[in-house]
């Protein structure tokens, strides 16, 4: 139920402020580094015909435009965890090097993506979309930034 909340949390942040994206970072005690924990994508919605922009606050396109970006959140964290190679096994975001000294990305591997994130090919990506994708693989150890 906490991982709700913190989507809701984000959700709120990104719209309120007009941000395209909220990103929450988490201490990975393994890592001694911060790492992905969550996020909500906020930005345009591309499919691969059209790019869909979302609305300001207010009016009755408010709603269907929170679940739209909530569920493209969903769809876009799902894809990277179908992508993702984690040889730690802990189920989410930041890189998987035991080298602290240098910038982490995850190894991106093609196979089978399940759920809605298989309904997502690169076209149907926009640019912010995809570095939003590629954030969840960043990692910021000690001393780096």
């Amino acid at each position: 139920m906490a991982a709700v909340a913190v989507e809701t949390a984000l959700q709120a942040v990104a719209q309120g402020t007009g941000w395209t994206y909220a990103v929450l970072w988490r201490l990975c005690p393994h890592q001694g580094a911060l790492v992905w924990a969550e996020g909500h994508y906020n930005g345009a919605i591309k499919t691969r015909k059209t790019t869909v922009v979302m609305p300001a606050s207010g009016g009755g396109e408010e709603e269907e435009a929170t679940a739209a970006a909530r569920s493209r959140s969903r769809q876009l964290r799902e894809l990277y965890d179908s992508l993702a190679v984690e040889d730690d096994g802990s189920g989410g975001g930041g890189g998987n090097s035991k080298d602290d000294d240098a910038p982490v990305m995850a190894v991106v591997v093609p196979r089978r993506r399940p759920g809605a994130a298989a309904q997502l090919a690169p076209e149907d990506l926009t640019e912010t979309e995809w570095f939003y994708l590629m954030s969840a693989s960043y990692c910021f150890p000690p001393g780096l930034g």
